[in-house]
């Protein structure tokens, strides 16, 4: 008698063994149409699919993959805890994978969670653009945190709702000069910057953007010549509003080391609500996008996305909020007006 194998399968199905393989497990990536075109084939060829090697791929359907950006940003940190409460209530593994600040490692970590057949990957913070995501379409179940990705399941916050809310706080406080450090030109990541623009315009006031990125040592270096002796005095700011609250701290550091005065001399932003906003000496002004709850809820749709593979994208919005703390307060007399 001849053995049918997987490989017979798949050739007399036209498909690749692995889909074969991932059509036998109902797993992610199958279509409803292939996946019954598969298992025709197979009962007629007589094939009868080795249970322990299935039992064992199938322990992939109980780990979810995480992807995060930076582990030395807190805002990161704090969606973990959201995404590891919701996985532990699910009875559900998490897989690890971190990237880099400039986006290089995005592509290695999610190929690593391809390679490693987890049911789904809540990713916080992807920086490779829509049209190389785009790739991953059948080969990987993607929930993205804080950005909105076409074709994917996400969880965002409104970050033009939150830009908004920060430069009218500055707004009516007295502020006129209001800087903002904005994120690197890259896909999903725009809403902060056009809500502060939106703001200003609506303000009748003229907007200053400079790009940063996401390095506590880069809003230092480009803020440090602006409050420099060299700076005029009416070209100087009087409020920074920055994309996270990493360049927030940055700001912070230019300003201690001009040896000015927070929020006296010179009120500052951030943007994320981080446990590194909050201590004593710092007590910044900054925006919660509530990264904990946006972790919890994408670890949530990707048990379901892992349940349900082939249903539509979900996509949720929270909403920001403004805290307001210490670090702002209204504009020395003489900039009151431009």
């Amino acid at each position: 008698m001849v053995t049918v194998t997987m490989a017979d399968v798949a050739r007399e199905a036209g498909v690749s063994p692995a889909l074969v393989s991932l059509a036998f497990r109902d797993a992610y990536g199958v279509s409803a149409t292939t996946r019954t075109r598969i298992l025709e084939t197979a009962r007629r060829m007589g094939y009868q699919p080795n249970r322990a090697a299935s039992r064992l791929a199938s322990k992939s359907d109980d780990t979810l993959g995480v992807f995060l950006l930076d582990l030395h940003n807190e805002v990161f940190a704090d969606m973990f805890d959201g995404m590891r409460e919701a996985a532990r209530t699910a009875g559900r593994e998490l897989v690890l994978t971190v990237g880099s600040i400039g986006g290089s490692l995005d592509r290695p970590a999610l190929d690593s969670l391809v390679r490693a057949r987890v049911s789904a990957v809540v990713a916080g913070g992807l920086l490779l653009p829509d049209a190389e995501l785009a790739e991953y379409r059948g080969r990987l179940a993607l929930v993205s945190v804080a950005r909105v990705v076409p074709g994917f399941d996400a969880v965002a916050s409104d970050n033009v709702l939150g830009a908004t809310l920060a430069v009218e706080h500055l707004v009516r406080l007295g502020h006129r000069r209001i800087l903002h450090l904005a994120t690197p030109p890259t896909d999903g990541y725009g809403g902060r910057r056009e809500g502060y623009l939106r703001s200003m315009s609506d303000a009748g006031l003229e907007p200053w953007v400079l790009t940063c990125d996401y390095a506590r040592q880069a809003a230092f270096d480009l803020v440090m010549p602006l409050l420099g002796p060299a700076a005029p005095d009416r070209e100087q700011p009087t409020a920074i509003f920055t994309h996270n609250d990493q360049t927030a701290l940055g700001v912070l550091d230019a300003v201690h080391a001009h040896r000015l005065r927070v929020p006296e001399d010179i009120s500052v932003v951030g943007y994320d609500n981080t446990s590194a906003t909050k201590p004593p000496g710092v007590d910044l002004t900054t925006v919660d996008l509530h990264a904990a709850d946006l972790g919890r809820r994408a670890t949530e749709i990707a048990v379901v996305r892992s349940e349900d593979p082939m249903r539509e994208p979900m996509v949720e919005t929270f909403e920001p909020s403004l805290v307001v703390r210490a670090s702002t307060a209204p504009p020395p007399k003489g900039h009151l007006i431009r």
